[in-house]
């Protein structure tokens, strides 16, 4: 039997005109599916093919909502974590996570890290699904006593030499200075 990309591989083919001999064999299984209103010209935007648990084929409509595809992969990650089969999720639900299955990235992407290290977005206007990645946020590194001493030192090892004054030093006030700044506190303070 053939895979859901396969299926939707070969009905792109046909969509352009371009289908091999390979693709009119896959083609074979739907086109008895089909009804006047599934043409290929509108196919992926109108209607779309699945493969069900028991391997039959099946027209549908394309999946358009974020919130059930994003709820589905929150159960899959739930059903992976206690072991339990897929088998158990709906047609619709079950060909969502095997089409995610194909996109996730090996070794990096698993059900245990769904929604943390990466998620989904939908593509409404192709009615398209990808999984993207999350930013792992700064990339800053801890900063160790050694780093903070090589840092005193010049490109040769030799220390840096520290300033002979203050440039922040402190100054009295000028008689002028005072005068406006006690007027700033009055006004500030003393408002009646």
């Amino acid at each position: 039997m053939y895979s859901r990309s396969e299926f939707r591989h070969a009905c792109y083919r046909a969509k352009k005109g371009a289908a091999t001999s390979e693709n009119r064999q896959v083609l074979a299984l739907i086109e008895p599916l089909m009804e006047p209103q599934h043409r290929w010209e509108n196919f992926a935007s109108e209607w779309d093919v699945i493969v069900t648990k028991d391997n039959q084929v099946k027209i549908v409509f394309p999946e358009k909502s974020y919130d059930f595809i994003h709820s589905t992969l929150l159960k899959a990650a739930l059903y992976d974590e206690m072991g339990k089969s897929f088998s158990d999720l709906s047609d619709r639900e079950f060909n969502i996570v095997m089409q995610i299955e194909q996109l996730m990235l090996d070794g990096v992407m698993t059900w245990s890290n769904y929604n943390s290290l990466w998620g989904v977005t939908l593509d409404s206007a192709n009615n398209h699904i990808k999984t993207v990645m999350y930013s792992k946020g700064s990339s800053q590194i801890e900063v160790s006593e050694d780093m903070i001493k090589a840092s005193m030192k010049d490109a040769d090892g030799n220390p840096l030499s520290q300033p002979e004054t203050n440039i922040l030093e402190t100054k009295p006030m000028t008689a002028e200075q005072k005068q406006q700044f006690e007027e700033f506190l009055a006004r500030k303070y003393n408002k009646a």
